[in-house]
């Protein structure tokens, strides 16, 4: 007698389209208000560089915390009250702010940076284990894309209001409470994997090929986001540009970060992890040379920016690939190694730039971020020449 074939669990499209805005909401909330435009609020009140970079490493301290904690409290309160703390944490932080000064600011950045880490691996956990893997890449760009609008959207409302009254912490904490609303109407999943997994033999199960690409693509990813964003009006400023075309370029960058990764997620879908990091890689060499290269406010300088802006955003949308379409038990473990070395990476980054710009000058700022770019290429293309050999010796290993 034939046996019936399982078929798969329908795949709870609701949910994703759920969890996906409340990423959106919070990204907007705890990032694009709580790093981008809180800052300008500080400068109102008369912070200096050094305090503020004392700030700003604050907040990523507590992201790096709640990164560290998140999948211990998902193991023994779950996904969905693990993303509710993380928002609750920002709009504690919002409250605070107003009733101390500094340097008792520091407590309530540090919530800022524990709210995004708490809900960054417990709400994208959530999201990717019910994707299916060759869905993976199209649910990612779209996710990725949705969430980069923060990057545009909060600064553009802190424009069109006042980044030096209250606005930053009435519209931080309203999208904030915004994402709880679509969280706690999705039911809950079953207890996702939380612990070390483990092969059928008892040993610990190690990431494979596409995650450990995945793992150096979204360090390039950091480097390129804390050295940009941290150092540019440096770059800017030695080009003679002024902070309205600063401002412009910043724009751009966040306009290409939003335009690009869906692109992005369905080429990865359709060639592959690595040919994709590759083609993007190149795209990104290109894009910085052709910007450091560029008469200032030319057409060519402003599709180098969009392009620049949109690639550095990809090494992280193919980090978050590289963790969707893994094995599923293992995807918290997955999904935390690479938040871990996005966020160690972004902290580093502007640091080893800084250092280079004071010694050789503001335009290494460009040169650092090319390189990287093309030694990502490199790497890859030496991985994907190293697996092919592999599967010409045997034949079912695993292809990135």
């Amino acid at each position: 007698m034939n046996t019936p074939h399982a078929t798969a669990p329908p795949v709870r499209w609701r949910a994703v389209a759920a969890l996906t805005a409340v990423s959106t909401f919070a990204q907007i909330g705890q990032f694009g208000f709580g790093f981008m435009v809180l800052p300008v609020w500080l400068a109102h009140q008369g912070l200096d560089a050094p305090r503020a970079g004392l700030f700003a490493a604050a907040q990523w301290a507590g992201m790096f915390i709640g990164l560290l904690v998140a999948p211990r409290l998902m193991g023994r309160i779950g996904a969905k009250l693990t993303v509710t703390l993380g928002l609750a944490a920002s709009l504690v932080a919002y409250a605070s702010f107003g009733a101390v000064s500094w340097p008792a600011w520091m407590l309530p950045g540090m919530l800022t940076g524990l709210g995004i880490g708490l809900r960054w691996i417990a709400n994208e956990t959530w999201l990717y284990s019910l994707v299916p893997a060759d869905k993976s890449g199209k649910v990612v760009g779209v996710h990725e894309t949705l969430i980069a609008s923060a990057g545009v959207l909060a600064p553009a409302l802190a424009v069109y209001g006042d980044a030096s009254g209250s606005l930053v912490f009435v519209a931080g904490s309203l999208m904030t409470f915004a994402a709880a609303l679509p969280l706690w109407l999705t039911r809950s999943s079953p207890s996702l994997p939380v612990s070390t997994p483990v092969s059928t033999n008892g040993k610990r199960l190690e990431p494979g090929p596409i995650v450990c690409l995945g793992l150096v693509t979204i360090a390039a990813g950091g480097i390129g986001d804390g050295a940009l964003y941290g150092l540019f009006p440096l770059f800017a400023e030695s080009r003679g540009l002024t902070a309205a075309q600063t401002a412009t370029m910043l724009a751009c960058f966040g306009i290409g970060g939003m335009v690009l990764q869906f692109p992005v997620g369905w080429l990865a879908d359709r060639c592959g992890l690595a040919s994709t990091v590759i083609v993007c890689a190149l795209a990104s060499t290109v894009a910085i040379v052709a910007f450091s290269c560029a008469p200032t406010a030319s057409l060519a300088y402003v599709g180098a920016a969009l392009l620049l802006g949109g690639m550095n955003s990809a090494y992280i949308t193919l980090g978050m690939y590289a963790a969707a379409c893994s094995d599923k038990q293992a995807i918290t473990r997955n999904m935390r190694l690479l938040s871990l070395a996005f966020t160690a990476c972004s902290i580093v980054g502007p640091l080893f730039a800084g250092t280079a710009m004071k010694a050789l000058g503001n335009d290494m700022l460009m040169w650092q971020l090319a390189i990287i770019s093309g030694a990502l290429m490199i790497y890859t293309l030496g991985m994907r020449e190293g697996h092919r050999q592999a599967r010409q010796r045997a034949p079912s290993a695993p292809s990135i």
